[in-house]
């Protein structure tokens, strides 16, 4: 932004704090409004939608300003986070009344999309990460931290597998050592030794190496210590908790393809909730169960002990539903009190915040009293770890009004009671003129002089006017402080406190509120990590009665998880389809392993239900490794290491890769990354190009899953050809969808069943879709000669046109790769044979693609 030759004393206070906040919009405090400048104005005013004014009186050459009230600027500063802005808070420092000269003004805070704690500007259900991704040659150590809760996971990376991972976070911001722009944000650390970042990140959490925190790997300190100094940078006083490493080892690895096609979180119409996984499983009562219902659905689980912790507890609560109803109703009452201990511990948190947390905690020795009366041993150590936090309940219920302001500063937080002066104070305040008046009927009930007055003066302040007939009555403790032409005005020490009482009652109540407010908030402070660790329980119950839930709503049961590589599906159902067609799903079988059927070959047409068994195979198995109970009639479910899908068209123009191009990205990242463990489920490979190329690159890539990689897979195609896979492949079968033809009409019966569909019923698809009937009859017939393959002199198809025009011919090239006739001519030695043997050979061949 720049800076005019002639400024004000104030605007070059502006302007200098605008030069160390280039990458952020100023909102500049101006009395009652944070004040924008130029082109933050400009900016801001659109977001905003508020009008845009101007400094000097010539609107149109003026600098272009805008303002927000400073009591309510949150509203406005969630606004423009959402729109992915960063916001520098500069305050007035000192009292402007007091102030010598120009205001004392500097930025104490920067407010950025993924470094915000207030309520207001966050997703509930989500968490807000930002990403700090350090790189070392081709590989990236990340960390994923969250200032609102405290939370960093740190994750290992390659160039190949580095976009995925993010895309699992979903970040609001990044924070990066190499440049990708120049742009002034936070986008670029900058250089640092890795020597540092290893002493510093030991120094910040207090151990003496990163082995310490069960990190073998010294290059993640890397990654943390830009996370500690992008908080500190935008003077966030947020104590990350201890660092996790996630590994490949410990869950199930879901790339960004896999969790978008089985719409895990987030569905693919508007990227909302509705009609996802989530949305069938979550029955969580506070948003911090819902957040983790979210981590846990997009990091399944690789360890069968842990899944079936998760089961049994589970499976209790299904058993012992008044019990469970009971938590939820006790769960329902509590706010997310992750996030509020955090904002407690960086001191950005409002009295209310602490009535939340108090509101909250009241419902925990309830809690806790219901899981210790659970038999189970596993109930048993979570209310264990569950501390009821009575005494931080007991010390805000009795400091912190019941209904305080959201400011801290103007009075109101502090219950009546709990201290004396602040009481006083406040009686004062409220009450002066009533203590005045009582002061004035003791003094003429005492004196006897029914004239004498209690009165106030600017320059006299609070006195007692007594008038001439009276005054041999006035007391020898009176003072005179003034004679007036009617009587005499007096002072007393009583009343000369009351004056200083009552005309700094404002400003000396409110300052001791707000004292005692930062020592309470001090006090619970000091406990957060107490505080964290219950949040942490009540969010894993949260989720586990969400399980029960869904699993007595829907009829779920439990699955078998093993370390076999197996999966036995008996009436299977996908979850999120039989919620919104509830009467009347058909549910299916899946029988896999790596030995005998690792690889289905699935056919049939479109809209017989192809797709949605293989996304329920898919989700039945992610739902076992989470621990949740599956829509089906039994279930056995053997550890993977992997899904992925390759389902659906999509391309991505914008890096000039056309659909068939993401396709083959997908597919080629699939056989290069999936083992033996994992499961694969593919739709219509080869579908973007040409018949012949695709049905040549689906084969290839069927046989080669089949004999090379030998995961279990599910592989629908409408290429029937491929059913010859099953006759030269050990461990492929065929499956198709189940359809009746009646009276020329389909009936398709949602079952898949061993076997081979012999057509795809294509034209009858696109006729219940509403083509022209036209277009559909012509379709039969160009259909009718293609399969008869009608040749013509020169064996070339006959497709003949319609309507009266019949004198011409569209000629297509046949292609008889598979058909035997060309076999056997491959074979013949044309050097030997002799001109009778090739005519009798000739003979066969004609007699052979007669019959054919």
């Amino acid at each position: 932004m720049s800076k005019p030759e002639k400024i004000t004393p104030m605007m070059q206070q502006f302007y200098e704090m605008k030069e160390k906040h280039q990458g952020s919009l100023l909102f500049f405090r101006m009395g009652d409004f944070y004040e924008m400048f130029g082109e933050d104005a400009v900016t801001a005013s659109k977001i905003l939608g508020i009008a845009l004014t101007s400094r000097e009186k010539d609107k149109e050459n003026g600098m272009p300003m805008c303002g927000v009230p400073h009591h309510s600027y949150q509203a406005y500063l969630v606004k423009l986070l959402k729109a992915g802005l960063n916001v520098a808070i500069c305050d007035q420092l000192e009292d402007p009344a007091q102030a010598k000269g120009i205001v004392k003004r500097g930025v104490t805070k920067v407010m950025t999309p993924g470094t915000v704690v207030d309520e207001a500007a966050l997703p509930a259900s989500d968490n807000n990460f930002f990403a700090c991704i350090y790189k070392s040659d081709k590989n990236y150590r990340l960390a994923f931290a969250d200032s609102s809760t405290g939370e960093i996971y740190l994750e290992p990376a390659t160039e190949e597998t580095v976009k995925d991972i993010i895309a699992r976070y979903s970040p609001k911001e990044t924070v990066r050592n190499f440049k990708v722009t120049d742009e002034a944000d936070f986008s670029f650390f900058g250089t640092f030794s890795e020597s540092l970042a290893q002493r510093e990140v030991a120094e910040y959490y207090s151990v003496a190496a990163l082995k310490s925190l069960g990190i073998d790997d010294n290059l993640f300190a890397c990654p943390v210590y830009m996370a500690i100094r992008h908080l500190q940078r935008v003077m966030l006083d947020v104590k990350l908790l201890k660092p996790r490493l996630v590994t490949d080892d410990e869950r199930v690895y879901l790339d960004s393809v896999a969790s978008s096609t089985l719409e895990l979180v987030k569905n693919s119409r508007d990227g909302g909730e509705e009609n996802t996984l989530f949305s069938v499983l979550n029955h969580t009562q506070t948003t911090m169960g819902s957040r983790l219902l979210k981590k846990w659905l997009l990091n399944p689980l690789r360890n069968v002990e842990n899944i079936r912790r998760r089961q049994e507890i589970t499976e209790f609560f299904i058993n012992r539903q008044d019990t469970a109803d009971g938590l939820r109703n006790q769960l329902s009452e509590v706010y997310d009190v992750e996030r509020i201990a955090t904002r407690i511990g960086a001191n950005r948190c409002n009295a209310k915040d602490l009535v939340w947390l108090k509101n909250s905690t009241k419902t925990f020795p309830i809690i806790k009293y219901m899981l210790e009366s659970c038999d189970n041993p596993l109930i048993a150590e979570m209310a264990a770890g569950f501390d009821a936090l009575d005494d931080l309940t007991g010390l805000i219920d009795g400091a912190i009004d019941d209904n305080p302001p959201m400011t801290l500063m103007d009075g109101g937080l502090i219950r009546a009671g709990y201290n004396a002066e602040v009481d006083e104070l406040r009686d004062i305040k409220d009450n002066s003129k009533n203590i005045l008046m009582k002061i004035e009927a003791r003094e003429k009930s005492a004196t006897g002089i029914s004239t004498l007055r209690v009165k106030y003066n600017k320059v006299f302040g609070y006195y007692i006017e007594v008038s001439k007939g009276a005054l041999d009555k006035v007391p020898y403790h009176y003072v005179r402080k003034q004679t007036i032409v009617n009587g005499e005005r007096y002072i007393i020490p009583e009343l000369k406190e009351l004056e200083d009482k009552i005309l700094n009652a404002d400003s000396r109540l409110f300052a001791l509120e707000y004292e005692i407010f930062t020592e309470i908030r001090l006090k619970i402070a000091e406990n957060a990590q107490r505080i964290r660790n219950s949040a942490s329980v009540a969010a894993e119950l949260d989720v586990l009665l969400s399980f029960a839930k869904a699993a007595v709503k829907n009829n779920y049961v439990k699955p078998h998880v093993t370390d076999s590589d197996a999966i036995i599906i008996k009436d299977g159902r996908h979850p999120v389809v039989e919620r919104n067609i509830r009467n009347g799903y058909v549910p299916n079988d899946v029988e896999m392993n790596t030995a005998d059927s690792r690889l289905s070959i699935i056919t049939g047409p479109n809209m017989a239900g192809k797709s949605t068994y293989l996304r329920m195979c898919a989700l039945i198995t992610m739902m076992a490794h989470t621990g949740s109970f599956v829509p089906a009639a039994s279930a056995e479910i053997g550890l993977v290491d992997r899904i992925f899908t390759r389902v659906g068209a999509s391309d991505n123009l914008a890096g000039g890769e056309s659909t068939f191009m993401v396709e083959m990205v997908e597919t080629s990242n699939i056989l290069n990354n999936a083992t033996e463990k994992s499961l694969l489920i593919l739709d219509e490979i080869g579908r973007g190009t040409s018949t012949f190329d695709g049905v040549s690159i689906a084969w290839s890539i069927a046989e080669y899953i089949a004999d090379k990689v030998k995961a279990k897979t599910l592989f629908a195609t409408h290429y029937h050809e491929m059913t010859d896979i099953a006759m030269t492949n050990a461990g492929v079968k065929n499956l198709a969808t189940q359809v009746l033809e009646h009276k020329g009409e389909l009936i398709f019966m949602r079952k898949v069943i061993e076997g081979t569909a012999d057509k795809s019923y294509g034209i009858h698809v696109a006729e219940l879709a509403g083509l022209p009937k036209k277009v559909v009859k012509r379709s039969y017939e160009i259909l009718k000669n293609l399969e008869k393959n009608e040749l013509s002199p020169h064996g070339i198809v006959n497709t003949p046109r319609s309507g009266k025009d019949t004198g011409g011919v569209v000629q297509t090239m046949l292609v008889f790769d598979d058909h035997p006739v060309v076999d056997e001519l491959r074979k013949l030695d044309l050097n030997s044979i002799t001109p009778l043997m090739a005519l009798n050979v000739l003979a066969a061949m004609k007699e052979k693609a007669d019959k054919e």
